[in-house]
């Protein structure tokens, strides 16, 4: 009980100064704004169907299960910083008919949401717990890249907590990213359960919602990352 309720706590803890908040920015994120382009046109399917209708079925499929990245967020990150697991997930909606595909008819799927683990990099020495949407039309506030956000943060069983997250733009064309400051990597990690659901509110609405599955292999794999080895993973995206 007492490494479920330390996520929420650590957490909750920190209300990052505007001093620490100029050190987390969204151009250190230059890698996951890449990578998160990519997979926001590749969930927003309608775009590329027509270009390739076999991989983007096969996609839909893979984010539906819900799925593991493991990646240095920065393109001149050292070994063991910017060490980064996301896991991408969306739900299955009723079928949509899609000119040219089979029978005419093929799954959609909605609230797509991906929840990232981020460990310290450059002058930033603390860690982070980032959410961002898929969607083309999602219900993230639009504030200034940087600024605080007030939001309400649920965790599996555990009660909510009400705390600041930081909003980031971490490319022109990526979606948002909703970050909470945690004291280490080492107390995140430490948080980390094998399923585990997230859900984050704001203004009464709720605006992600995602539920993990090997939340531990993926705690094993930030743990080579932060000691400076390379990920053991295949999925290790490399830039």
């Amino acid at each position: 009980m007492i490494k479920t309720a330390i996520l929420v706590a650590v957490i909750a803890a920190v209300i990052l100064p505007y001093s620490v908040r100029a050190e987390v920015t969204g151009e250190s994120f230059d890698v996951l704004g890449s990578v998160m382009e990519t997979h926001k046109k590749e969930y927003n399917a309608k775009e590329i169907l027509d270009s390739n209708k076999d991989e983007t079925i096969r996609w839909r499929e893979k984010i539906v299960a819900g799925y593991w990245e493991f990646m240095q967020v920065n393109s001149k990150a050292k070994p063991g910083e910017y060490c980064a697991a996301t896991f991408l997930r969306g739900k299955r909606v009723k079928p949509e008919r899609v000119a040219g595909i089979s029978d005419g008819v093929v799954d959609g799927i909605s609230d797509g949401m991906a929840v990232t683990l981020f460990g310290p990099g450059g002058n930033y020495r603390n860690a982070l717990l980032g959410f961002s949407p898929l969607d083309k039309d999602h219900t993230f506030p639009k504030v200034k890249s940087g600024k605080p956000v007030l939001v309400t943060l649920k965790q599996g069983n555990l009660n909510p907590v009400t705390l600041n997250a930081i909003y980031m733009e971490v490319s022109p064309t990526a979606p948002p990213l909703l970050a909470f400051a945690v004291p280490s990597i080492e107390a995140l990690m430490d948080g980390m359960k094998d399923d585990w659901h997230f859900e984050v509110i704001y203004e009464g609405r709720s605006i992600a919602d995602i539920t993990w599955h090997d939340g531990l292999k993926a705690r094993d794999e930030l743990k080579q990352c932060v000691a400076g080895k390379p990920f053991d993973d295949k999925i290790h995206l490399r830039f």
